[in-house]
Parts: structure tokens; sequence; C-alpha cells
């Protein structure tokens, strides 16, 4: 349990850190015990002066009572609310105490089957329960805050969580909530957590939240950094360019970021001039390609009108050849040796050859001689295949020519019709495209937007101002919360 606290705070320590090394800047840890309601038993204010330049006097403002020095021997001197520390070139650690009331305060709120019960009377019962967090904050800026709620062994099932997880750390489980307090309403952002289980004489003893506005004043510096436009001029051109899409009016001249936008528009609107142009140079081309097809149509019938020619004489050819070769084996004397061979024929050669010769290997004259009237016929038949392949082609590409002259026809006359109506209709619709989009966009510019701003200025002037101890001139606070709330 104690690593899974220190983990959370080193987090919310390197979240108040990670920006601080170049200008002294005063660190705030501030340990809060407070009861379940939200009442505060005690504060201490730790505070570390970080001495960046290394300065032997280091003045700070306070509030505070009961100061102390916890890191070392330097001396200090209190005029009102001015503390001047002999820092002699070192960080400053000291300690103090204050009635204050904390930026942030989680309170509690627990129910048994509807009725509100104390975590004390809780351990006596059993009921459908619900424990919910909120947060009381009088902060400045939005903060936030996690919350960690060890769970008993035993006594808590059936847990459904709103905003927050369960997880394991060294067996022990341990709800983990967490919440935006201070946010803008119009964020949505969420203002507690919430756990319903079964309580089965339930023991909740205590929980710690860890609360800091520093997430959100590194948001503002990295914005302050980045942002290089007028938020205010950049609306209202934004404003402008939709409002004259959503009439269908020429986009008016900008400037800055909006300027690459309406200029994209009028590359848009060019390229459908240039559309409509190529549209009339298709049509003139599918009337070639039209005249081509028909050319080729043509050709084609008349290289088919000769296929049954082609084809018989290579049969021809190959009949001539399988009786060349039949009389051969019978004038080779291979009956008298015991070698009978049926007559050849295109469909049988070829098995009838290889088993012959795959017998004569004791004849190798023999088998010599039947494997080069083997090869001779295979050459005839390959003849005789890849001819009638071609023939085939031929007589395919002439069927396919006909489709071919016919979709080009019809490829010259919608082309004509892209050319006449479709490229003018295309142009309507992306401009009507356009005005749907600016109708839509415009109710967000003319609310979200301003919404938006009105918490963004809200939250930037108040940059800063998430310190519970007075803040010196010149010298960043970077202010953490660390409030241990005992539930009994």
């Amino acid at each position: 349990m104690k690593k899974l606290i220190a983990m959370a705070m080193a987090l919310i320590m390197v979240l108040g850190c990670g920006s601080a090394m170049a200008e002294n800047t005063k660190h705030e840890r501030v340990y809060v015990v407070t009861d379940a309601g939200g009442t505060v038993r005690s504060i201490t204010d730790s505070i570390r002066l970080e001495n960046a330049d290394g300065l032997n006097e280091l003045t700070d403002r306070t509030m505070m009572t009961e100061i102390v020095n916890a890191g070392g021997k330097e001396s200090f001197t209190l005029d009102g609310e001015t503390l001047t520390w002999q820092a002699d070139g070192k960080d400053i650690i000291y300690q103090g105490t204050s009635d204050r009331q904390p930026a942030v305060i989680p309170t509690v709120r627990l129910t048994l089957d509807g009725g509100e019960v104390s975590a004390e009377e809780l351990k006596t019962k059993t009921g459908e329960a619900e424990l919910t967090v909120s947060y009381v904050s009088s902060g400045e800026l939005p903060a936030l805050a996690v919350t960690v709620l060890p769970l008993p062994e035993e006594g808590v099932s059936g847990l459904e969580l709103t905003n927050a997880a369960v997880v394991t750390e060294m067996g022990r489980r341990v709800l983990v909530g967490w919440a935006v307090p201070g946010a803008d309403e119009t964020l949505k952002l969420p203002a507690s957590f919430s756990a319903r289980f079964k309580a089965d004489h339930a023991d909740l003893g205590w929980m710690m939240t860890l609360a800091t506005s520093e997430p959100v004043n590194m948001l503002l510096r990295e914005a302050d950094g980045r942002l290089d436009l007028n938020l205010q001029t950049e609306i209202q051109e934004i404003g402008a360019v939709l409002t004259a899409m959503k009439a269908g009016e020429e986009l008016p001249q900008v400037t800055g970021k909006t300027a690459e936008i309406v200029e994209k528009l009028r590359a848009l609107n060019s390229g459908l001039t240039q559309l409509d142009d190529s549209a009339k140079q298709v049509a003139e081309g599918a009337g070639e390609v039209s005249d081509g097809a028909a050319d080729l149509k043509n050709g084609l019938e008349k290289l088919t009108g000769r296929n049954e020619e082609l084809n018989g004489g290579a049969q021809q050819m190959m009949a001539a050849t399988l009786a060349f070769a039949n009389k051969q084996i019978a004038g080779s004397g291979l009956e008298a040796a015991g070698v009978k061979l049926p007559e050849l024929t295109a469909e049988n050669y070829a098995q009838v050859l290889d088993g012959a010769i795959a017998g004569l290997e004791q004849i190798p004259e023999a088998k010599e001689s039947l494997t080069a009237l083997k090869n001779q016929l295979d050459q005839a038949n390959e003849f005789v295949t890849g001819l009638k392949a071609y023939t085939d082609g031929v007589a395919q590409a002439a069927e396919g020519s006909s489709s071919l002259a016919a979709g080009a026809a019809k490829l010259n006359l919608g082309a004509t019709a892209l050319q006449l109506i479709g490229t003018g209709n295309l142009k309507t619709q992306i401009l009507g495209a356009e005005q749907a989009a600016a109708e839509k966009l415009l109710p967000y510019l003319e609310g979200t937007v301003p919404d938006a701003m009105r918490i963004w200025e809200k939250i930037a002037q108040n940059a800063g101002k998430d310190g519970y101890d007075l803040r010196p001139e010149g010298m960043k606070t970077v202010t953490a919360y660390i409030i241990r709330t005992d539930l009994q």
C-alpha cells in the first residue's frame, strides 16, 4: 500500500516540477487531514524554495505560523508577510501551519439500501452500499484529483464503478477514483466518483487524495509557447468564410491559418472547371476509340475466317508425322526382339513411347532411335496445340471486339453526356455540400466555440493562481495537495 501511495505522490511531484528547473520556484506540498464530511483537522504546508540562481538570500511571502526549517540550519526573519532566508546559495525547505482552507477538499457520502450511514455504522451492517466521493473546489483553476481507498480483505463484493477502477497491490485491493474539480460545467468533466457494492460488515478506514492544478498550468505554458495566432481574429475570419459559403457568395479575403483553407476551396472550384475541359477531351478521344474498335473488329473477323483452314493443315501434318513414326517402328526389328508396340496416335504416342524407352535399357541403339522419334512427335504436337490455342484466341478476340466496339460507342455517348451535364451537376453538388457544411458548422462557431474561448481565457487569466500560501513576486509556485480522509 505504501508503494502505491508513493507512486501516486511521485506522479504529482513530477507534474509539479517538470518545467521549474530554470527559475526560482516555490514548491508546496500541502498535507491535510480531514474527516469524511470534509472538515479539516490539520494542515501542514511543506515548502521547498528552489534556489536555481544560487542566491545568498531568498525572499518569500507567507501567511503561515509555526514556521520551522525542515531541511537545514539556515536562519530566517519574518516581517509581516515577508519571509527572508539566509540561503547561502542553497534550496530552503521549511514547514508551517495555517487555518486557510485547501483549494480542494474531498467529501464522502455512504448509503446502505438507500439510507445514509457512516463508515462506523457500515462495519456492523449488510446490504447494498454506495460510496460517493465528491470534491469541493475553491481554487482559481481546475484541478486533477486522484483518490486511493484501500479495500478490506472481506466485506466488499460485486463492485460497480463510475470514474474509478480497482487495482491490486501486493495482494491488497485498492479503489482508485478520479475527478476534475473546479472545471467549467460545459466541459462535462467528472467532479466525483462512486462505487456500488454489496457490503457485509465492511470496514472502510481511510483514503488518500492527491490533487494539483499543475497539469493545467503546464498546458497553458505549452500553448503559450506554441500558439502563434490570434484566436479571436481567426474565429471571426472563419465565421466570415462560413457565412459566405452558406450564402453561395464569393469567399472573402482572409489572413492567418484561415487563408490556407480558403485557398484550397478556391483551388477546388478551379479544379471543377478543369474537369469540365477534360471531359471534352475525353469525349473526343472516345470517338477515336470507337472508330479504332470498329477497325479492330473487322480485322479479327477476317483472321477468324482462316482458323478452320489453319487447324486442318496442322492436323494433316500431325497425321503424316504419326504415319512416318509407325512405319519406322514397323521396320525397326523391335517386334523380332520381343518388343511389340500398338499403333501410335496423337492421344497415346507419349505414353506408348515412354513405356517402350524405359524397357530398352539393354538395347541402347533402339532406345536412342525411339527417343529421337518421340522428340519429333512432341514438336509436331506442340505446333498443333499451339496453333489451336492461337486460333481459339483469335476467335475469342473477335467475339470480344464486338463487345469492345459496342462499349466504345457507349463510352463515346457517356463521355459526351459527362461533358454536357455531369460536370455541371458535380459542381452544383459540391457547392451544395459546402453550403450544407457551413450551415452545420456555423452554430458551433456561434455557440460552442465562444464557450471554449470563454473557458480558455478564464483559465489563462488564472494561470499560476493555484498556490496555497502567498506568492512572492517573480517566483513561480507549484502546489500539490496530499489529503488524508479518515472515514471513521
